[in-house]
Protein backbone atom coordinates (compact mmCIF):
# COMPACT_ATOMS: atom_id res chain seq x y z
CA UNK A 1 0.00 0.00 0.00
CA UNK A 2 2.37 2.28 0.74
CA UNK A 3 4.28 1.75 -1.95
CA UNK A 4 1.20 2.47 -4.09
CA UNK A 5 0.95 5.94 -3.07
CA UNK A 6 4.47 6.82 -3.54
CA UNK A 7 3.60 5.86 -7.05
CA UNK A 8 0.58 7.68 -7.36
CA UNK A 9 2.42 10.55 -5.94
CA UNK A 10 5.13 10.64 -8.52
CA UNK A 11 2.82 10.33 -10.99
CA UNK A 12 0.68 13.09 -9.81
CA UNK A 13 3.50 15.57 -9.08
CA UNK A 14 4.68 14.68 -13.18
CA UNK A 15 1.45 15.86 -14.31
CA UNK A 16 1.66 18.74 -12.32
CA UNK A 17 4.81 19.60 -13.81
CA UNK A 18 3.92 19.13 -17.58
CA UNK A 19 1.12 21.28 -16.54
CA UNK A 20 3.28 24.17 -15.46
CA UNK A 21 5.62 23.16 -18.33
CA UNK A 22 2.95 24.70 -20.93
CA UNK A 23 1.52 27.53 -19.23
CA UNK A 24 5.16 28.70 -18.79
CA UNK A 25 5.77 28.09 -23.02
CA UNK A 26 2.43 29.69 -23.39
CA UNK A 27 3.59 32.75 -21.22
CA UNK A 28 7.30 33.25 -23.16
CA UNK A 29 5.35 32.72 -26.91
CA UNK A 30 2.65 35.21 -25.84
CA UNK A 31 5.17 37.65 -24.78
CA UNK A 32 7.30 37.79 -28.18
CA UNK A 33 4.45 37.69 -30.16
CA UNK A 34 3.51 40.98 -28.27
CA UNK A 35 6.79 42.92 -29.40
CA UNK A 36 6.21 42.66 -32.95
CA UNK A 37 4.86 45.26 -35.16
CA UNK A 38 0.96 45.11 -35.51
CA UNK A 39 0.26 43.94 -38.95
CA UNK A 40 -2.40 45.90 -40.82
CA UNK A 41 -5.46 43.87 -41.06
CA UNK A 42 -6.36 42.82 -45.10
CA UNK A 43 -10.00 43.62 -45.97
CA UNK A 44 -11.39 41.19 -49.07
CA UNK A 45 -13.41 42.92 -51.45
CA UNK A 46 -16.68 41.61 -52.76
CA UNK A 47 -14.23 40.36 -56.38
CA UNK A 48 -10.69 38.89 -54.78
CA UNK A 49 -9.44 39.69 -58.22
CA UNK A 50 -5.93 39.60 -58.84
CA UNK A 51 -4.96 42.29 -61.55
CA UNK A 52 -2.46 40.29 -63.81
CA UNK A 53 0.47 41.78 -65.79
CA UNK A 54 2.36 40.74 -68.20
CA UNK A 55 5.17 39.62 -66.52
CA UNK A 56 3.20 37.05 -64.69
CA UNK A 57 2.84 35.53 -67.45
CA UNK A 58 0.01 36.69 -68.44
CA UNK A 59 -1.82 33.89 -71.38
CA UNK A 60 -3.81 36.12 -74.03
CA UNK A 61 -5.47 33.02 -75.35
CA UNK A 62 -6.88 32.00 -71.98
CA UNK A 63 -10.34 33.21 -71.93
CA UNK A 64 -10.38 32.56 -68.30
CA UNK A 65 -7.40 34.68 -67.81
CA UNK A 66 -9.62 37.45 -69.98
CA UNK A 67 -12.09 37.25 -68.45
CA UNK A 68 -10.22 38.35 -64.75
CA UNK A 69 -8.17 41.14 -66.45
CA UNK A 70 -11.05 43.39 -67.35
CA UNK A 71 -13.32 42.05 -64.04
CA UNK A 72 -10.02 43.51 -62.42
CA UNK A 73 -9.48 46.74 -64.36
CA UNK A 74 -11.63 50.29 -65.59
CA UNK A 75 -12.46 51.34 -69.27
CA UNK A 76 -13.29 54.43 -70.46
CA UNK A 77 -14.45 55.52 -73.89
CA UNK A 78 -12.11 57.80 -76.65
CA UNK A 79 -12.79 59.12 -79.72
CA UNK A 80 -12.68 56.79 -82.93
CA UNK A 81 -11.04 59.67 -84.57
CA UNK A 82 -9.25 62.74 -83.48
CA UNK A 83 -10.44 66.29 -84.77
CA UNK A 84 -8.12 66.24 -87.58
CA UNK A 85 -8.87 62.47 -89.08
CA UNK A 86 -12.82 63.17 -88.57
CA UNK A 87 -12.54 66.69 -90.60
CA UNK A 88 -10.94 63.81 -93.50
CA UNK A 89 -13.81 61.11 -92.63
CA UNK A 90 -16.43 63.98 -93.38
CA UNK A 91 -14.90 65.09 -97.03
CA UNK A 92 -15.03 61.46 -97.91
CA UNK A 93 -18.05 60.26 -96.25
CA UNK A 94 -19.76 63.53 -98.15
CA UNK A 95 -17.88 62.92 -101.56
CA UNK A 96 -19.26 58.91 -101.29
CA UNK A 97 -22.76 60.11 -100.61
CA UNK A 98 -22.44 62.75 -103.72
CA UNK A 99 -21.11 59.55 -106.14
CA UNK A 100 -24.30 57.61 -105.36
CA UNK A 101 -22.69 53.91 -106.05
CA UNK A 102 -23.22 52.34 -102.55
CA UNK A 103 -20.13 53.57 -101.00
CA UNK A 104 -20.12 53.57 -97.50
CA UNK A 105 -17.28 54.43 -94.84
CA UNK A 106 -15.81 53.19 -92.21
CA UNK A 107 -13.05 54.14 -89.64
CA UNK A 108 -10.51 52.50 -87.82
CA UNK A 109 -10.73 49.09 -89.89
CA UNK A 110 -8.49 46.32 -88.72
CA UNK A 111 -6.67 44.96 -92.08
CA UNK A 112 -7.30 41.15 -90.97
CA UNK A 113 -10.95 41.91 -91.74
CA UNK A 114 -10.40 43.16 -95.31
CA UNK A 115 -7.34 41.05 -96.44
CA UNK A 116 -6.41 37.16 -96.81
CA UNK A 117 -3.57 35.39 -97.01
CA UNK A 118 -2.80 31.75 -97.14
CA UNK A 119 0.83 32.94 -95.52
CA UNK A 120 0.47 33.02 -92.11
CA UNK A 121 3.59 35.12 -91.37
CA UNK A 122 2.30 37.61 -94.22
CA UNK A 123 -1.52 38.04 -92.26
CA UNK A 124 -0.31 37.75 -88.74
CA UNK A 125 2.24 40.80 -89.96
CA UNK A 126 -1.06 43.09 -91.23
CA UNK A 127 -4.08 41.48 -88.84
CA UNK A 128 -3.61 44.26 -86.12
CA UNK A 129 -3.38 47.35 -88.33
CA UNK A 130 -5.85 49.40 -88.97
CA UNK A 131 -6.71 51.80 -92.12
CA UNK A 132 -7.59 55.23 -90.68
CA UNK A 133 -10.57 55.24 -93.09
CA UNK A 134 -11.98 52.59 -95.26
CA UNK A 135 -14.41 53.18 -98.49
CA UNK A 136 -16.50 50.13 -99.22
CA UNK A 137 -18.55 49.44 -102.03
CA UNK A 138 -22.02 48.36 -102.91
CA UNK A 139 -20.84 44.55 -102.47
CA UNK A 140 -19.06 45.19 -99.00
CA UNK A 141 -16.02 44.82 -100.71
CA UNK A 142 -12.83 47.09 -100.07
CA UNK A 143 -12.05 49.47 -102.59
CA UNK A 144 -9.96 52.58 -100.69
CA UNK A 145 -7.97 52.88 -97.60
CA UNK A 146 -6.72 55.90 -96.49
CA UNK A 147 -4.26 57.34 -93.91
CA UNK A 148 -4.42 60.45 -92.39
CA UNK A 149 -0.67 61.45 -91.21
CA UNK A 150 -0.36 64.12 -88.63
CA UNK A 151 2.77 66.19 -87.75
CA UNK A 152 4.16 63.51 -85.53
CA UNK A 153 3.47 61.00 -87.78
CA UNK A 154 6.62 59.44 -88.58
CA UNK A 155 8.32 58.78 -85.70
CA UNK A 156 10.03 55.47 -84.27
CA UNK A 157 9.26 52.72 -86.96
CA UNK A 158 5.90 54.56 -88.44
CA UNK A 159 7.20 54.37 -91.81
CA UNK A 160 8.31 50.45 -91.38
CA UNK A 161 4.82 50.09 -90.27
CA UNK A 162 3.12 52.08 -92.98
CA UNK A 163 5.20 50.30 -96.36
CA UNK A 164 3.87 47.13 -94.61
CA UNK A 165 0.43 48.37 -95.37
CA UNK A 166 0.57 49.72 -98.33
CA UNK A 167 2.45 46.85 -99.55
CA UNK A 168 -0.58 44.82 -98.60
CA UNK A 169 -3.29 46.47 -99.68
CA UNK A 170 -1.25 46.80 -103.28
CA UNK A 171 -0.93 43.33 -103.36
CA UNK A 172 -4.76 43.11 -102.77
CA UNK A 173 -5.81 45.50 -105.01
CA UNK A 174 -7.08 47.82 -102.60
CA UNK A 175 -6.36 51.78 -103.41
CA UNK A 176 -4.45 53.88 -101.30
CA UNK A 177 -4.45 57.51 -99.76
CA UNK A 178 -2.40 59.90 -97.84
CA UNK A 179 -3.32 63.20 -96.14
CA UNK A 180 -1.50 65.70 -94.56
CA UNK A 181 -2.67 68.24 -92.16
CA UNK A 182 -1.72 71.08 -95.08
CA UNK A 183 -4.27 69.18 -97.45
CA UNK A 184 -7.14 71.30 -98.20
CA UNK A 185 -10.85 70.25 -98.33
CA UNK A 186 -10.89 70.72 -102.22
CA UNK A 187 -7.37 68.81 -102.46
CA UNK A 188 -8.57 66.06 -100.08
CA UNK A 189 -11.92 66.15 -102.71
CA UNK A 190 -10.40 65.79 -105.87
CA UNK A 191 -8.25 62.94 -105.03
CA UNK A 192 -10.73 60.92 -103.38
CA UNK A 193 -12.64 61.37 -106.61
CA UNK A 194 -9.68 60.23 -108.68
CA UNK A 195 -9.75 57.18 -106.92
CA UNK A 196 -13.27 56.42 -106.86
CA UNK A 197 -13.70 57.12 -110.87
CA UNK A 198 -15.77 59.97 -110.64
CA UNK A 199 -15.38 62.65 -113.08
CA UNK A 200 -16.78 66.24 -113.25
CA UNK A 201 -18.56 67.05 -116.23
CA UNK A 202 -20.07 70.27 -117.10
CA UNK A 203 -23.65 70.38 -117.12
CA UNK A 204 -25.67 70.52 -120.74
CA UNK A 205 -27.75 73.06 -121.54
CA UNK A 206 -30.54 71.40 -123.84
CA UNK A 207 -32.01 73.97 -124.80
CA UNK A 208 -29.19 74.89 -127.16
CA UNK A 209 -28.99 73.36 -130.33
CA UNK A 210 -26.04 74.32 -132.27
CA UNK A 211 -26.80 75.27 -136.01
CA UNK A 212 -25.68 72.48 -138.96
CA UNK A 213 -22.51 73.63 -140.63
CA UNK A 214 -23.31 74.85 -144.20
CA UNK A 215 -23.40 73.04 -146.91
CA UNK A 216 -21.50 73.90 -150.32
CA UNK A 217 -23.13 75.29 -152.89
CA UNK A 218 -24.57 73.04 -155.78
CA UNK A 219 -22.02 72.19 -158.51
CA UNK A 220 -25.02 73.78 -161.21
CA UNK A 221 -24.86 76.86 -159.54
CA UNK A 222 -20.92 77.59 -159.70
CA UNK A 223 -19.41 80.20 -161.55
CA UNK A 224 -18.69 79.32 -165.30
CA UNK A 225 -14.63 79.65 -166.18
Amino acid sequence: MLGLHFADGGRTAALIALGLSIVVLFVVVSASGSLRSPRRRRFRTAYPLARPSWNQGFDLTDPAQQLNAVMAASFQKQRVLNRYEYRVFRIIEDEAATLGKGYRVFAQTCLGEILKSSDQNAFHSINSKRADILVIDAGGWPVLAVEYQGDGHYQSTAAARDAVKKEALRKAGVRHLEFHPADSDDEIRSRVRGQLGWIATAPTDRSFTPRPSPSPPPASLSASP
